[in-house]
């Protein structure tokens, strides 16, 4: 869900890129959205948008085909922004609507298969910068929070305090029966049950969906209603790889097999990039707080401390290590034992130093480097 800020009623990032069509179908407007709901650019939303300018123009009805894992709050806004348009919209959910992608059930009267999986969280976001930023986030964040709360407690009747109670401990996860009980959709398909054969799941498990159903091949084929909803699947399938739609199966396996290969890179690399994120903070930490000790705001057997903070919070670390103080040698504010000063040693030699003070005369070679060397010249001019 990530226009300007990557804000997600959190949906699984894996997954085959969004696919949208608008047709007119049956005396109506049909659309699909297939797919983790992101990748909505300005020129697919242009599409999509003209789409609908010609279906409007004929048709008050449109049915909303979702198959999805969810993914931006924003894409799925804007989506929905469009089907506003229409007089009459409702929603048929495929094997999965989850996070984002109850957006739309929340928004229309809504049927689902009786093996439907149904999901509900609260939106989370990933942000950085400084606390100013992290501030304006936060609010944004809460905004969204707000809206999602607003639609579902108005769908269901439930009061958002309800909600809440129900997203509390993370993904909500509900049958098509809960989901109708709980007031999330109105209808359940008794007679459809969507087919999932062995070669559908290992797509969603490409794709990174958080729930995979088992095969229920048992059920193919028993009535002509069943034949027909497996060629259907097949469509779903074709669109959802973004095939032509004559595709052959050797096609179909091809871009599957890509699929997976895809999917296990792009895991492999945000492993990669996880990794050197984490090892570049640690850097940036452990730098921090030697130049810390190097300017003696801390002392070493503070290092490890410090070092934790600064991996906690880097930022909040920094500026405390800022306001911190130099540390001082105790001895720079002693007076020495023989009561001399500054004043009092202007007339020392070399031996009186080494004498009396071997430290005072140590920082006057780093404090004043020419009065040492004058110290040291004159004493060996007398050797």
């Amino acid at each position: 869900m990530n226009l300007i800020k990557p804000v997600f009623a959190q949906g699984n990032e894996n997954g085959r890129k969004l696919i949208v069509t608008a047709e007119s179908k049956s005396g109506k407007a049909y659309v699909r959205i297939i797919g983790r709901i992101a990748n909505w650019n300005s020129n697919n939303s242009k599409d999509f948008q003209k789409q609908v300018d010609e279906l409007v123009k004929v048709h008050d009805d449109c049915e909303i085909y979702i198959n999805s894992q969810g993914g931006s709050v924003f894409e799925a806004a804007e989506i929905n922004n469009q089907l506003k348009r229409f007089k009459n919209v409702s929603v048929r959910v495929g094997s999965l609507a989850a996070s984002a992608a109850t957006y739309f059930i929340a928004c229309y009267p809504t049927t689902a298969s009786l093996n439907s999986q149904i999901m509900i969280h609260k939106p989370s976001i990933s942000t950085s910068g400084n606390e100013d930023q992290i501030q304006a986030d936060l609010k944004l964040l809460k905004n969204v929070t707000k809206d999602y709360l607003a639609k579902y407690s108005k769908k269901t009747g439930k009061t958002t305090a309800e909600i809440e109670e129900l997203w509390k401990s993370g993904d909500y996860w509900m049958s098509a029966t809960e989901a109708k009980a709980d007031g999330f959709i109105d209808f359940i398909d008794d007679e459809a049950e969507a087919v999932m054969t062995a070669e559908d799941i290992s797509v969603l498990e490409a794709c990174g969906a958080p729930i995979i159903p088992k095969p229920n091949s048992e059920n193919q084929g028993k009535t002509d209603n069943k034949s027909k909803t497996q060629i259907m699947d097949k469509e779903e399938l074709i669109a959802f790889l973004g095939l032509s739609p004559d595709a052959t199966d050797e096609q179909i396996e091809s871009a599957k097999r890509a699929m997976k290969v895809d999917a296990l890179k792009q895991r492999s690399q945000e492993e990669a990039d996880n990794q050197k994120t984490k090892q570049e903070a640690e850097a940036k930490a452990e730098k921090l707080v030697d130049d810390a000790i190097t300017a003696k705001k801390l002392t070493a057997d503070q290092k490890e401390t410090w070092l934790g903070l600064a991996k906690a919070d880097f930022e909040g670390t920094e500026k405390a290590l800022k306001a911190l103080p130099n540390k001082e040698k105790l001895s720079a504010n002693l007076t020495p034992a023989d009561g001399s000063n500054d004043a009092s040693r202007a007339k020392w030699t070399l031996e009186d130093y080494l004498e009396k003070d071997p430290e005072a005369y140590e920082k006057l070679k780093v404090e004043k480097p020419k009065e040492a060397e004058a110290l040291e010249a004159a004493y060996f001019a007398k050797q």
